[in-house]
């Protein structure tokens, strides 16, 4: 019998070496994604077999038909080192269950059925000759393996398919030299980290490769998390990378040039990313002889030049930064330097509203060329800019701002006296922006959120929780789509004694306030944006725990979600003590 592992002592292991194996991977922020497989040859996607229920027998043969061209790899890896991308990650083996190496653990593979040579070692030797750092794609899920459904319900299977798995993953990490990413993919049809023995099947990777980068889709959270289709921050400062399709499909399917994302859209996702401390795994589905479809090409080599002259405010370190709204364009920040990524060029004079935080420096990036300005109060005009955007590239120009702490945007709500206001959600006397809530179910809507009784979240099994993203949002468009109606938000807080303290409420949709079941606040309208002091209300509280509860209106999918803070109020600070933050959730 095999030695069990220790789980405790291996996920301290993980841990405890994390963040010196990501340093070069949060730094890498742009990878390609390669999705190649004998699904290429019929061109309706890499999930065509399970689709169209194609039998196991006749799939095969599409195997001896299957000739990618010599050198396909290299193109890859050429077009990725083009393209400013660091990383590149292969699809080894995909659902259809046929391995592109040559593999031990079954003849449905690339040496012994098909184009008779080892793919993983050509596309592997390409990257490592381009300088690109090695991903390995591996799925779990299995169409073809006898083992592979029946596992679920058949302990002799399940034990065969788990053993069939640890062989494949020992092979990839053993053969071909350093690998710097094992990217698993849908772990179906076993339910639990234990059935897949997905914990000595890790331990096991990185005994072979030490310093490598497991993604979270064994059912274990690992060392990065990996939404898909969509750009979400994970939580809590946990890397991430959102994977995306170039024309919204994985395998080679020939689509129309409309459908594939613009150069323009490839680096709005890029800049996404980047704000918010993650990475972009862009997709390419090669034709069936490897050659990358022209419409990805173009666009890559053009993505690729636009990061030669704009790359320094992607690569390396950032800051998560809240999001600085801008009729021009969107930012990303390191430190006390942000930069304003134009997609929608000003002309000669910008003007920033509500913007707090002193202005060093404004030069136009990279040229280095110093730029005028002035700031009063809220607002911050840059002079002197070129008429049209200085960038030939995409029409995406730069501006780099320094300012003397990094800046806080603070639209204020016009039911608030200025004088409730701060000058920025920032110090000590401002608590952590809230990062878990209690969350209701989607009622029904009334005719008005001022009608929404006081409903307490505390003890009720319907209510989950939900976590803020990395810029402090609790985001309840993922949880209700585009629905309309309206839900409840519950936490608890603590004051240490009896005084008097400001809320600040960021919220797109409409909401009504409630303390201890009393209602204190209401904004009917849905507005953007959901920024801090978009509501803010004097609460007097007594020493204790009180529950705050937050009615939000979701606006049919146009009311995303809230942000939250806590403030002493200015009259009282230096008097007394401040509530015992960071807030803790009911």
């Amino acid at each position: 019998m095999a030695k069990s592992v220790n789980t405790e002592a291996y996920l301290a292991r993980v841990q405890h070496t994390q963040k010196r194996r990501l340093t070069w991977w949060r730094e890498a922020r742009f990878g390609m994604f390669v999705h190649y497989g004998l699904y290429s040859q019929l061109a309706r996607g890499e999930w065509v077999m399970n689709i169209e229920r194609i039998p196991a027998e006749e799939y095969e043969l599409l195997a001896n038909t299957w000739h990618p061209k010599p050198g396909c790899a290299r193109e890859w890896a050429a077009l990725a080192k083009a393209a400013g991308m660091r990383y590149i990650v292969l699809t080894t083996k995909h659902h259809e269950g046929y391995c592109l190496w040559d593999t031990a653990q079954t003849d449905f593979n690339a040496v012994r059925r098909g184009p008779g040579r080892d793919l993983v070692r050509e596309y592997i030797d390409a990257a490592r000759e381009a300088g690109l750092r090695v991903g390995l794609y591996y799925s779990l899920m299995d169409w073809h393996h006898p083992d592979g459904i029946r596992c679920a319900h058949d302990e002799a299977s399940r034990k065969r398919f788990v053993a069939f798995t640890q062989g494949c993953v020992r092979e990839l990490l053993s053969n071909y030299g350093k690998i710097d990413i094992l990217w698993y993919d849908v772990s179906w049809p076993l339910k639990t980290p234990e059935n897949w023995d997905s914990y000595r099947l890790n331990a096991l990777a990185r005994k072979l490769q030490p310093e490598i980068l497991i993604n979270d889709r064994a059912q274990l959270p690992e060392d990065f998390g990996t939404p898909e289709e969509h750009i979400t921050p994970t939580t809590g400062g946990r890397a991430w990378e959102a994977c995306m399709t170039f024309n919204g499909v994985w395998g080679w399917v020939p689509t129309p040039p409309e459908d594939w994302h613009p150069v323009r859209k490839v680096i709005d996702m890029l800049r996404i990313c980047t704000a918010g401390g993650g990475n972009l795994l862009l997709n390419i589905g090669p034709l069936p002889d490897g050659t990358v479809p022209t419409e990805a090409v173009n666009r890559l080599e053009t993505v690729g030049k636009w990061l030669d002259r704009y790359g320094e405010a992607a690569y390396g370190r950032v800051d998560p930064i809240n999001g600085i709204i801008a009729s021009t364009g969107s930012w990303t920040r390191k430190g006390n330097r942000v930069y304003l990524w134009c997609s929608r060029w000003p002309g000669s004079e910008l003007a920033l509203g509500a913007i707090y935080g002193k202005l060093v420096s404004a030069r136009l990036y990279p040229e280095g060329i110093p730029l005028r300005f002035s700031q009063q109060d809220d607002r911050l005009v840059i002079k002197g800019l070129p008429a049209e955007c200085p960038d030939p590239i995409a029409g995406v120009g730069m501006l780099e701002l320094t300012f003397r702490t990094p800046p806080v945007q603070h639209f204020n709500a016009a039911p608030v006296p200025p004088e409730v206001l701060p000058a920025d959600l920032t110090g000590k006397w401002v608590s952590p922006p809230w990062t878990e809530w209690r969350l209701s179910p989607l009622y029904p809507k009334t005719d008005s959120i001022n009608e929404v009784a006081c409903v307490s979240g505390v003890g009720s099994a319907e209510w989950q929780l939900v976590r803020a993203s990395t810029n402090h949002f609790v985001n309840l468009h993922d949880v209700f789509g585009e629905r309309d109606g309206f839900a409840y938000l519950s936490s608890t807080l603590t004051v240490s004694q009896d005084g008097e303290w400001i809320f600040h409420l960021g919220h797109d949709g409409g909401v009504r306030i409630f303390l201890d079941g009393e209602a204190l606040f209401v904004e009917t309208k849905c507005v953007n944006p959901a920024v801090p002091g978009r509501s803010s209300i004097l609460l007097s509280l007594t020493e204790g725990s009180h529950e705050l509860v937050v009615a939000f209106d979701t606006c049919a999918g146009r009311g995303w979600g809230i942000y939250a803070c806590c403030e002493v109020h200015a009259g009282h600070r230096g008097k007394m003590k401040r509530p015992q933050f960071p807030l803790v959730t009911s």
